[in-house]
């Protein structure tokens, strides 16, 4: 998955996949795996429906590895997105040059042409990691391509010809001595949109609990939070500011369909202490209050086996500036209730968030 910075616990599925005669949760369903996500993709097909940046297409088998390469990855499986495709991340040796990818079907057939991805001056490419307020208050987009600290991203996109079904690609790395790893084979299941009927409706966010340093503090919609700073003045004196900045989450939404597509909205009010006539005066003064409107739209997926679900945003509005994201920018949490009125999800991570819904 694309980004993706989440620990998927199966063991939390609970509600999620509750019987529907179940007394404490009525209305809820059993949430059965979709019958296209298994079935068999043909590996020609696939392959030429991939998107690699810096990759070119090759026709004939991978060349034969030399053995004399330490490779290896952490999963052999993981789960795709139409359009938004999947990410490979794996450590590399100093000297890492590129990455030779075979898509094959779940039998062995290979594909008639193989990737070959490099990394183009063998500089350290920056990420387009960033941060953005939105429904779950933060998210790091998918990264490109990159070579930093030996990590290396591959980012796969499709192309709308790769439906939901399985393959499977072959793997290995080379160096600038022209060594080649033996390859690794990893299987990918390219999921349907929509998945989980229950979650199908409209949600708003009453609260989020974050988690940072073993501290979880609480925010609230519709309540104002603050937090203090203290100061050094010109006088040489010292001021604490106690709400030095405050915010307030005056609305977030979002809206699951039964087609799998999905909108969001979030708003916040904020207020910062002015710094410099603070210090001058050593008495709080402020800046104005400022809004932050987001609102986005795009598809979901769920993962019944491991409790996950999926965002695929691919237009998104922050105060009034559109952005589109031709492969979708996607982000996974983990699901860990849900009744016939809540759901409440986690984002685990140095910094957990935990947000809790009810129906709209």
């Amino acid at each position: 998955m694309k980004k993706t910075y989440v620990f998927a616990l199966a063991s939390l599925m609970l509600a999620a996949v509750s019987c529907s005669d179940d007394d404490s949760n009525p209305g809820i369903v059993t949430v059965t795996p979709d019958p296209t996500e298994e079935i068999s993709l043909n590996p020609d097909d696939v392959s030429g429906g991939i998107i690699i940046d810096n990759g070119t297409q090759v026709s004939g088998n991978a060349p034969t590895p030399t053995g004399t390469l330490p490779f290896s990855l952490d999963e052999t499986s993981q789960s795709g997105f139409q359009k938004n495709g999947f990410d490979i991340t794996f450590d590399a040796p100093s000297n890492y040059a590129g990455a030779y990818i075979q898509v094959q079907s779940e039998d062995g057939t290979v594909a008639d042409e193989y990737w070959d991805v490099s990394i183009p001056g063998r500089s350290n490419v920056t990420s387009n990691e960033e941060k953005r307020k939105g429904l779950f208050s933060k998210h790091i987009s998918k990264q490109i391509s990159k070579q930093n600290d030996q990590e290396i991203n591959i980012d796969v996109d499709f192309e709308d010809t790769v439906s939901p079904g399985t393959f499977c690609y072959l793997i290995c790395i080379y160096d600038t001595d022209g060594n080649i790893s033996q390859p690794v084979e990893v299987c990918v299941e390219v999921e349907a949109w929509g998945g989980n009927p229950n979650l199908v409706g409209t949600w708003n966010l009453t609260k989020e609990e974050i988690t940072y340093g073993g501290e979880t503090d609480t925010d609230t919609v519709g309540e104002e939070t603050c937090d203090s700073v203290t100061i050094s003045c010109t006088n040489d004196s010292s001021l604490t500011i106690e709400d030095a900045y405050c915010y307030t989450i005056d609305l977030a939404t979002i809206t699951f369909n039964t087609d799998g597509t999905l909108s969001e909205t979030f708003k916040e009010t904020s207020r910062d202490y002015d710094y410099t006539n603070s210090r001058e005066n050593c008495e709080a003064t402020y800046l104005d209050e400022e809004e932050y409107n987001y609102s986005a739209t795009g598809y979901w997926a769920y993962d019944e086996e491991e409790s996950l679900l999926t965002l695929v945003i691919f237009n998104e509005t922050i105060d009034g500036t559109t952005t589109n994201y031709e492969n979708g920018d996607a982000y996974s949490i983990t699901l860990e209730e849900v009744t016939g009125t809540t759901f409440t999800v986690n984002d685990p991570g140095e910094e957990a968030i935990k947000s809790f819904f009810t129906r709209q």
